[in-house]
């Protein structure tokens, strides 16, 4: 893969984070504890995310990269950087930023 291919991929997985976030977890009644990458909703999209990125993964390594074997260092490193540019996406810990007046 290329760096292009690593940018979209990225921006793939921090829009997906996002859209969890506006469409999903926004739409909740606010929590008695706030959202942080600790609670127990977030820990479950990520951890159901990191399962689809490493199926993802052993995809793009089989079928885009061509690797008859399985290729274990570019499925876990390739899964565990989408997840974790997917946790910027779903964090709402920065999503409302105060401007100065």
């Amino acid at each position: 893969m290329n760096f292009f291919s690593y940018v979209v991929l990225g921006g793939f997985s921090y829009a997906a984070g996002w859209a969890i976030r506006t469409y999903i977890l926004d739409k909740k009644p606010e929590p008695e504890q706030p959202y942080n990458l600790k609670h127990p909703t977030i820990l479950a999209y990520l951890g159901g995310f990191l399962i689809i990125m490493l199926i993802i993964s052993w995809l793009i390594s089989r079928y885009l990269l061509g690797h008859a074997s399985l290729d274990l260092p570019f499925i876990v490193i390739n899964s565990l950087v989408a997840t974790f540019v997917y946790s910027f996406g779903l964090n709402p810990e920065k999503a409302r930023y105060d401007v100065p007046d």
